[in-house]
């Protein structure tokens, strides 16, 4: 009764299995093999783990070759993610053992004309390997999501850094990409140079400032993360304000953001943001005086040059010796960044226990902490 089904019922019913049940049915029989096959390769997804002492990438390098001798297996990827963890320390090491892999995945990267995602984090950030290596000739028509991280000199210091920049090869191709509308560029510490007709439905960017400010001027992005240093240069805020849409969405929580910083991001960015996740450094900006969660008092002034804020995450914030939130403490907390953010209505505290303002009175506020809501209201 199965084997009468079309291919087009199979492909919806294989669709729903996992990796390692596919692999079983692709061995029923020689139909079902070329139907699960065809599922299997529209997303591809491979971790391996390059300790120094196996440091060569063979899932990757067995999967380009499958690629490149199944040529009608190109047609169907639509989903192509890589993640090397390699060790801590130089990796120089690493880059021979890594070669052949590297250019059979350029080969097959190629060939695949309607890909939609790809994500490749190689991490090899450092070593003189270039995001030529691996996108050269490349051209993906309809590539909506882009992520690049672990090639280049990434953060470390111009002066330390034996290799050619990175940033030729990955202008070049951002600038013949026009359909990216996500770009996560998360090593990229240098300048990025793109004409004014690239990239015209970008929306989400994730990056460092440096990075950011080659980027956003004049192109659509609403969500903007930032990576990286805890100084962003006044230049690189004047040019990152310049997104043709204003920034409703600010993810910084993968820096550590001084209050300093966060008022000078204010200035160019806050009028637009609606949401805020950040990672705070608080100890050695704020009074030190104060202890605990009482250090977010600090914080009012900053988010009353946010106007439109109605989210407040703060959950990547570490506060020593600090675990969970006193309720009381969090509510007064709420009422008064309220009162200088008027728009806000959630707050996520770094205990992660989350408050929202009631539908009632405006200083009243609700906590939901996973295990029953607690109602306080301040006067």
């Amino acid at each position: 009764m199965v084997m009468q089904l079309p291919n087009e019922t199979l492909h919806a019913i294989f669709e729903n299995l996992s990796p390692s049940s596919l692999t079983v049915v692709a061995r029923a029989s020689y139909r079902f093999h070329l139907v699960a096959e065809r599922v299997l390769y529209t997303s591809i997804v491979i971790q391996e783990s390059l300790p120094r002492d196996a440091p060569t990438p063979r899932h990757t390098h067995n999967c380009a070759s499958t690629l490149l001798s199944r040529p009608h297996l190109a047609e169907v990827v639509r989903k192509f993610s890589i993640r090397w963890q390699t060790d801590m320390g130089p990796r120089d090491a690493y880059l021979p053992a890594v070669a052949s892999a590297l250019h059979a995945l350029n080969a097959a990267l190629r060939t695949l004309m309607t890909l939609e995602q790809l994500d490749l984090a190689l991490g090899l950030a450092g070593t003189p390997l270039d995001a030529h290596a691996v996108l050269n000739g490349c051209a993906f028509p309809a590539l909506r999501v882009f992520a690049l991280s672990g090639v280049g000199r990434g953060a470390l210091s111009p002066k330390l850094y034996q290799g050619s920049t990175t940033s030729a090869s990955l202008s070049w191709f951002l600038a013949h990409s026009p359909t990216i509308s996500t770009l996560h560029l998360l090593d990229s510490y240098e300048p990025l140079t793109l004409p004014p007709a690239a990239l015209p439905h970008l929306q989400v960017f994730r990056g460092s400032a440096i990075a950011a400010a080659g980027v956003l001027p004049g192109r659509p992005v609403r969500l903007l993360g930032l990576v990286g240093h805890e100084f962003i240069t006044e230049r690189d805020l004047e040019r990152i304000a310049r997104s043709r849409s204003p920034i409703r969405r600010l993810d910084l929580s993968l820096m550590s953001v001084t209050p300093l910083l966060l008022r000078d991001i204010s200035r160019h960015l806050g009028a637009a943001v609606e949401v805020l996740k950040v990672k705070l450094a608080l100890r050695h900006t704020l009074h030190f005086a104060l202890s605990g969660i009482s250090l977010l008092a600090g914080l009012s002034p900053v988010l009353g040059a946010f106007p439109s804020l109605q989210q407040l995450d703060l959950s990547p914030t570490s506060v020593d010796g600090v675990g969970r939130g006193n309720a009381l403490e969090e509510s007064a907390l709420c009422t008064t960044w309220a009162r200088a953010c008027p728009a806000l209505r959630h707050v996520v505290f770094p205990s992660r226990a989350e408050w929202r303002r009631g539908g009632g009175a405006p200083d009243v506020w609700v906590a939901d902490a996973g295990a029953g809501a607690t109602v306080w209201t301040r006067h």
